[in-house]
């Protein structure tokens, strides 16, 4: 995470105020994020995933295969983003600008080009860097020609696999070759400057150096697993080559991958990118077009791709459909990948753990509000004593964006609690009752101005006592007070009617 929130720093120091087409940041944005969930800093893309991509797909306009296209050209020429060819493949995979990212690109680059001369491994670099040491060597020790042989071209890429640099090869060999050579000695070769090159270790060393030759961090799981069936640890090619693997494919697939080639006797490993690539190719392909053994495993995939903005793996597929077989509930992984992602858990392991094992509160909506909050503690506490139904959360969430008071949520439950109904459809009811019609807690009907007690009675003896009438409020005073005037009114102009009657009869 952190190289992409690096890569992101980046672009917002020194590209960003460049960026002036909406396309190429939208398609920056996205690949650099979609990178970032991959959480490796040798992670790629292929265009098919930017392609899916929601934000992509319905914001590049009315062409957005061509837009996408355009965009990542761009984003590439920018240095943003680094392309390079997929061995055995027509796509091409993008990563984001770092060093480990370069270090695979121009892996790949070389695996690409050997492949295309119909090499079985990748030396354009060192046969470039061994025609500047050769044409050194041919200065120093006065020859007019000398003889490369795969002994050299071997030894520079060793030394380019434990990082040096061609400058500091070129320095060694002028430091070992300074001291003119007898003129009866025949000239030096390579192999005489090993001591001076191996003296010191490279300024900035590699993790094969690190790991296999210095010993000073642990060893990779795909070189122990290198070493376990060839007997050996890899050389700096084939370390190469299998830690490219890892971090472009994924550590298992690799893993299976060399137990399929290897043997003891033929360590050859040259064709294993080409090999994964040609695996994922057909993978995604059977995943593209939808051979998923039935509809509830297309949906999770579905779900799965929309939760974390990235194409399901064959791994995770795998698991999926044989998971599905034990919970072919919808709702149950529907409910996991909302859970998962409010937890922020963008974890396969970790849904697959909850759809295994689900708890009650798994299906419980989150409070949509702070009305809302306050009602499911206060439920819990009153009515569910710790547990809450899913239905009622999402009712209770409803109706807490209509009841935004909380006194009046307060009121419903104490109403309940006094007419011993604490239960939901009670307090439901309460909460939507016409407002003339709610009731304080613990009342049951009003008469004329006043509010009675529930009308039970209590036996003491032979003497019965009722409930004492409860008093009035200022409110229905006045309304009383109004009611009576108006009869008093009334009564009057019943009275002036009759009596201007009584005059006007003869």
């Amino acid at each position: 995470m952190a190289s992409a929130m690096t890569a992101i720093d980046d672009l917002i120091r020194d590209k960003l105020a460049e960026i002036d087409d909406l396309a190429e940041l939208k398609v920056t944005l996205v690949a650099l994020r979609l990178l970032e969930l991959k959480q490796s800093p040798t992670a790629a893309l292929v265009r098919d995933e930017l392609a899916g991509h929601p934000a992509l797909k319905h914001g590049l306009g009315i062409a957005p295969e061509i837009t996408l296209e355009a965009a990542l050209q761009r984003a590439v020429a920018r240095g943003v983003l680094l392309a390079a060819p997929a061995v055995g493949s027509d796509r091409v995979r993008y990563f984001a600008n770092n060093a480990q990212s370069r270090a695979v690109v121009e892996s790949l680059q070389s695996l690409q080009t050997a492949a295309q001369a119909g090499r079985r491994t990748p030396t354009d670099a060192a046969h470039q860097t061994m025609t500047q040491l050769a044409a050194e060597i041919e200065k120093l020790e006065q020859i007019e020609v000398y003889p490369v042989g795969e002994e050299d071209v071997g030894l520079v890429r060793e030394w380019l696999a434990w990082g040096y640099t061609s400058e500091e090869l070129l320095c060694a060999v002028q430091a070992a070759l300074r001291e003119p050579r007898r003129k009866s000695a025949p000239p030096r070769r390579l192999r005489d400057c090993v001591p001076v090159v191996e003296q010191a270790p490279p300024a900035q060393p590699s993790l094969y150096y690190r790991a296999v030759i210095a010993h000073t961090e642990r060893l990779p799981e795909e070189a122990v697993a290198f070493r376990d069936l060839a007997g050996r640890l890899p050389r700096g090619d084939e370390f190469q080559i299998i830690h490219t693997a890892a971090g472009l494919f994924g550590l298992r697939p690799t893993l299976e991958a060399l137990k399929r080639i290897m043997r003891r006797e033929d360590a050859d490993i040259s064709g294993l990118i080409a090999l994964l690539a040609e695996q994922e190719d057909a993978q995604l392909s059977l995943l593209r077009e939808q051979h998923v053994p039935d509809l509830l495993g297309r949906q999770i995939i579905q779900r799965y791709e929309a939760a974390f903005g990235l194409p399901v793996s064959a791994h995770i597929a795998d698991e999926i459909a044989a998971l599905v077989v034990e919970v072919p509930d919808l709702t149950v992984w529907q409910a996991a990948f909302d859970y998962a992602l409010k937890q922020n858990k963008r974890d396969w392991r970790y849904i697959r753990k909850l759809v295994e094992n689900p708890s009650p509160d798994l299906f419980v909506p989150q409070p949509v509000n702070e009305v809302a909050q306050y009602a499911f503690l206060e439920y819990r506490r009153r009515v569910g004593r710790g547990a809450l139904d899913p239905s009622v959360a999402r009712e209770i969430n409803d109706l807490a964006q209509r009841v935004i008071d909380r006194a009046q949520w307060a009121r419903a439950f104490d109403a309940a609690a006094a007419a011993n109904a604490l239960n939901w459809n009670y307090i439901k009811k309460v909460l939507t009752a016409p407002p003339h019609s709610q009731q304080p807690a613990g009342a049951t009907r009003t008469t004329r101005g006043r509010e009675k007690q529930p009308s039970t009675t209590k036996r003491s003896g032979s003497l019965i006592r009722r409930a004492q009438v409860a008093e009035a409020s200022e409110e229905e005073r006045a309304a009383a007070r109004e009611r009576a005037r108006q009869r008093i009114a009334e009564r009057a102009r019943r009275k002036a009617q009759q009596e201007q009657s009584d005059d006007d009869r003869p």
